[in-house]
């Protein structure tokens, strides 16, 4: 404690708390990420803009972000002005089932920003700050944006989100266009669309409903969203010591496959396991890419000279084993709601 009769104390300056710079909560973060995360390593450093520290960064003091190596996150993510950022989590963790991966909460109290984790996706969020103009929709007169979300179960998602205090805007219905959709409003303004997949049965039942999915039955619709891989197969020789190698050199979480002896890797993000090698597939790799049904795309494959193996239904979804006009195997996947 200093001695109040030191002379110098005249001279010293009032204690006045002080936001760190960008840069050093980037770096923070980015080593807290490669301490405590067990998948993507995070970049050696990233510069991050908040709400609360958006209108009050010193220009001389900023730093330009690496580019060593690419950003964790989505490219564009959804930042959230809530009234009530601490409740709002809460909500989200419990209806959604986010998953909270940093929070900075100032002296006053407020959340000046936090992250969450959605399944794949990423959302921002941080208490009001109506100095520098941050409201939530509430204090607007409502939102102008929807947040729209993917879940594996709709109407349970829509139940367990008016349980917990949302706005039923709209009931969960099929859709002409693949999916069974509903809307909700949740307590603090945001609103948000609750998409699942349905199969094209179901669609086309849909689309001759008028005033349910057959609205835009008229509509030119174009494009389609790309096929990406699903899933990845590791196949080897010896299967446990595949387990044991990849286990200790990059801390999968391997479990008890479908497959005697293979293994699903748990706590990647992208969706992988391990399979033991056969005539067919050989010493590699089997990618799995996702489809919305798997009859028309494997026709095609026979059309552009390739060759269907086999086709199967399992628990996770429809599957056809393929090869293309140069013999190389890969298979159509068309996982069921959950997969």
């Amino acid at each position: 404690m200093p001695d109040p009769t030191d002379p110098f104390m005249d001279l010293r300056l009032p204690a006045a708390p002080l936001a760190p710079r960008p840069a050093f909560a980037g770096e923070l973060r980015a080593r807290l990420e490669a301490a405590l995360g067990p998948n993507t390593p995070a970049p050696a450093a990233r510069h991050t803009t908040t709400e609360a520290t958006m209108s009050t960064t010193d220009a001389s003091n900023t730093d330009v972000p690496t580019t060593d190596h690419p950003s964790a996150t989505s490219a564009l993510t959804p930042y959230l002005a809530v009234d009530g950022a601490a409740a709002a989590i809460d909500w989200y963790r419990d209806v959604f089932g986010a998953i909270e991966t940093l929070r900075f909460a100032g002296d006053d109290g407020r959340i000046g920003h936090a992250e969450l984790a959605i399944g794949t996706a990423r959302v921002m969020l941080a208490d009001e700050y109506p100095e520098i103009d941050v409201i939530g929709p509430t204090h607007r007169g409502g939102t102008t944006v929807s947040l729209h979300l993917e879940v594996v179960d709709v109407d349970y998602t829509y139940g367990r989100a008016v349980g917990a205090g949302a706005h039923a805007d709209r009931e969960p219905a099929d859709q002409g266009h693949g999916n069974r959709n509903a809307t909700i409003t949740d307590p603090f303004g945001h609103r948000w669309m609750l998409s699942q997949p349905i199969d094209a049965a179901r669609a086309q039942t849909a689309a001759a409903v008028a005033g349910q999915g057959g609205d835009g039955k008229d509509w030119t619709v174009t494009g389609r969203k790309p096929v990406e891989p699903a899933y990845l197969t590791l196949h080897t020789p010896d299967l446990g010591r595949a387990r044991t190698f990849y286990g200790a050199l990059f801390d999968w979480e391997i479990t008890d496959g479908s497959v005697p002896g293979g293994g699903h890797i748990a706590n990647t993000h992208f969706p992988m396991g391990l399979a033991p090698m056969n005539d067919e597939v050989g010493q590699g790799g089997t990618i799995y890419f996702r489809v919305d049904e798997i009859d028309s795309y494997a026709a095609r494959v026979v059309e552009l000279g390739g060759q269907v193996l086999s086709v199967e239904d399992h628990p996770s979804g429809g599957n056809a084993a393929c090869t293309d006009d140069q013999g190389r195997r890969f298979d159509l996947f068309r996982p069921n709601p959950g997969y």
